[in-house]
C-alpha cells in the first residue's frame, strides 16, 4: 500500500514538474456548470473558447479594447489584459448577434483576481444576411421626470410601432447622449429603447459621462456598467460595424468641458481590428460628435487619422448625432457621414429639432456591401413628410426673445420686411439630391438657391417663445444647409409645389397655397 502511495505521488510530482517546465497552468472556466479548461501561456490572464452551436470556431476576433486576438483551431483565445473592464467578440457575419434582456450582448465583464479568468462565448450559427435594416436614433437625452414622460408617452410608442412594421432583420444603433448627465437613468433608457423590439447597439455621448468625475477614463464608468464597452465591433452581412467614443471628457470646468477626439488607444485598436476585415467589405462607424461637417470647420480633431484607416474599404458610412439637426458630408468618394436629428428634438422644446426638422429617427437599408436606402422621419409625422414650405408671412419672422423689439442679429441676412420670398426646408437634403419647384401650372424647375437661413418654425419655437426660459441652450441652427429660397415670378400665384428626389429614388412632394 505504501509503495502504491509513493508511486502515485511520484507520478503527480512528475506531472507537476512537466507543467511547470511548460509554463502552462490548467484554468477552470469561470462559467457555471462548465467543465472546460484551458492551459494558458506565460503572462496571459484572460482566456476562453469561442464556439458556434457548441463547436469550436477558429479565426474569430476577440478583444478587450487594447488586445485584438483570434481564436485558434481549438476555438481558444488568450491575451494579457491590464485594467480593462470588458472582453468582447467581434461576432462573425454567419452568427447571430447575442441578445440578453433584449439588448445586444457581445461582451463579458472582467473581474480580475490572482487567478486567470476564462470567458467563453457560445455563438449561434445563421446564414450570412444578404439584407438588413438599421434603426438609427440620436440624442434620446433624458434628464428628469418630464423628459421621461415625454419620451414614454409622446415618442417611443410611435418609433416602436414603426420599427415593428419593418420587414426582414432589423438592428438598431443609438448614437450617444442617451441620458442628460444623469447616469441613474440608464435603466430607464434601456426600458424604453427595448420597446422597439429591435436589439439596439449603443454609442457614448458627452452627456453620458458623469460630470462629477473629472477625467475621461473614469467618467464613463456608469455607462460601461450599464451598456458595455465604449468602443467595439461586430459583423452583420457584408458590413463591419464599429462603435467609437469620440468624446475626450474633462469636466473640470463643468459638464461641457470636453473635446471631439478619438483617443490614440482607440485608433490603435481599430487598426488591429480592421486587419481582419477584407477590403471588399464595407464599414459602418457609429460616433456621437460628427467627425466632419461640409459647411463649417467644426470636426473631430483627429478625423484624418480615422479616415486613413478606412479609406481602402469598399464603402464607409459614418453615423453621428450631437447637433440635434440633419446634415450630410461627403468626405471621399467612398466615405460619407450622415448626422441625424434628435429623438428629443431641440432639448424637448416643441416637436422639432434646431434646424426645423421634426424630432425623429432614421432607417438605413443594406444589401450586400451597399447602402440601398436611407431616410429620416419624424416620430410624430408620416414618413413622406420630408419638406416644409414657408410662404410669405410664414417665411418672415421676428428676431429676438419674447417681448424684445424686432431685430436682426445677422447683418448679412435680409430683414423681415422681405414679404415675397418662399422658404423651403428639405430636412435630410444633401448635394446628391434633386430639388425642384413648380409655381402654379408651370414647369418643374431646379431649385438651387441653397442658403443658410434659419428655419422660421425653429425661430418661433426656440427663440421667440417662453420655452427658451427652460432650455436656454436650444437655439435655431445658424448653419442650416438644407434651406432654399424662392422668389415667385407672379405675385398673384396660387400654389407652390416642391419635389425632392434622393439618391435612392425616393420622391417627396409638398405643396403650399398662397396665404391670401
Amino acid at each position: 500500500m505504501y509503495k502504491n502511495i509513493r508511486y502515485i505521488y511520484a507520478i503527480l510530482l512528475l506531472l507537476g514538474l512537466f507543467s511547470c517546465a511548460d509554463n502552462n497552468v490548467a484554468v477552470r472556466s469561470g462559467l457555471e456548470n462548465s467543465e472546460l479548461t484551458i492551459r494558458h501561456k506565460p503572462g496571459m490572464n484572460v482566456v476562453g473558447y469561442v464556439t458556434v452551436d457548441g463547436k469550436p470556431r477558429s479565426g474569430v476576433v476577440v478583444s478587450d479594447g487594447v488586445n485584438v486576438v483570434v481564436t485558434d483551431e481549438k476555438g481558444e483565445y488568450q491575451m494579457r489584459s491590464v485594467g480593462r473592464q470588458h472582453v468582447f467578440v467581434s461576432v462573425p457575419a454567419d452568427c447571430e448577434i447575442p441578445i440578453e434582456n433584449k439588448m445586444p450582448k457581445i461582451y463579458k465583464t472582467l473581474t480580475f483576481t490572482d487567478a486567470v479568468i476564462q470567458m467563453n462565448f457560445d455563438l449561434k450559427a445563421r446564414p450570412k444576411l444578404s439584407k438588413f435594416k438599421l434603426l438609427t436614433l440620436a440624442d434620446v437625452q433624458i434628464g428628469d421626470a418630464e423628459d421621461i414622460r415625454r419620451l414614454r408617452e409622446e415618442v417611443m410608442g410611435n418609433i416602436s410601432s414603426y420599427a415593428q412594421s419593418l420587414s426582414g432583420p432589423v438592428y438598431g444603433i443609438s448614437l450617444g447622449d442617451i441620458v442628460w448627465n444623469v447616469p441613474a437613468l440608464y435603466p430607464t433608457y434601456i426600458e424604453q429603447v427595448t420597446r422597439t423590439g429591435v436589439p439596439t447597439f449603443s454609442v457614448i455621448g458627452n452627456h453620458d459621462h458623469n460630470e462629477k468625475v473629472k477625467n475621461d477614463t473614469e467618467s464613463d464608468k456608469e455607462y460601461r456598467d450599464a451598456l458595455g464597452p465604449t468602443y467595439y465591433s461586430c459583423n452583420i452581412g457584408d458590413w463591419h460595424i464599429v462603435a467609437l467614443d469620440d468624446i475626450l471628457y474633462s469636466g473640470v470646468h463643468g459638464r461641457n468641458d470636453y473635446s471631439g477626439t478619438i483617443t490614440q488607444q482607440q485608433l490603435d485598436w481599430l487598426k488591429k481590428d480592421l486587419a481582419y476585415v477584407d477590403k471588399d467589405k464595407s464599414i459602418l462607424i457609429g460616433v456621437h460628435i460628427p467627425t466632419s461637417r461640409r459647411t463649417s470647420g467644426t470636426h473631430v480633431s483627429n478625423n484624418k487619422a480615422l479616415y486613413d484607416l478606412v479609406k481602402d474599404y469598399h464603402r464607409v458610412e459614418i453615423l453621428s448625432g450631437h447637433t440635434h439637426n440633419n446634415f450630410t458630408t461627403t468626405i471621399a468618394p467612398n466615405i460619407r457621414e450622415t448626422t441625424f436629428g434628435a429623438v428629443m428634438g431641440a432639448f424637448w422644446n416643441g416637436k422639432i429639432c434646431n434646424d426645423g426638422s421634426p424630432r425623429g429617427f432614421a432607417v438605413l437599408e443594406f444589401e450586400g456591401n451597399e447602402l440601398t436606402n436611407e431616410y429620416y422621419m419624424g416620430s410624430d409625422t408620416d414618413r413622406n413628410y420630408q419638406i416644409e414650405v414657408y410662404v410669405p408671412g410664414d417665411a418672415t419672422f421676428r428676431w429676438g426673445r419674447v417681448n424684445e423689439p424686432i431685430k436682426t442679429p445677422f447683418d448679412a441676412r435680409p430683414l423681415v420686411t422681405d414679404m415675397e420670398r418662399v422658404l423651403v426646408n428639405v430636412f435630410n437634403w444633401h448635394t446628391d439630391w434633386t430639388v425642384e419647384l413648380k409655381e402654379d401650372d408651370g414647369a418643374w424647375t431646379p431649385l438651387t438657391n441653397n442658403t443658410k437661413w434659419l428655419d422660421p418654425e425653429a425661430v418661433r419655437t426656440l427663440q421667440y417663445s417662453n420655452s427658451w426660459e427652460k432650455r436656454p441652450s436650444a437655439e435655431p441652427e445658424e448653419n442650416n444647409d438644407h434651406m432654399f429660397v424662392y422668389y415667385p415670378k407672379n405675385q398673384s400665384w396660387k400654389q407652390i409645389s416642391v419635389r425632392a428626389t434622393d439618391p435612392y429614388g425616393n420622391v417627396y412632394t409638398k405643396t403650399a397655397n398662397h396665404p391670401k
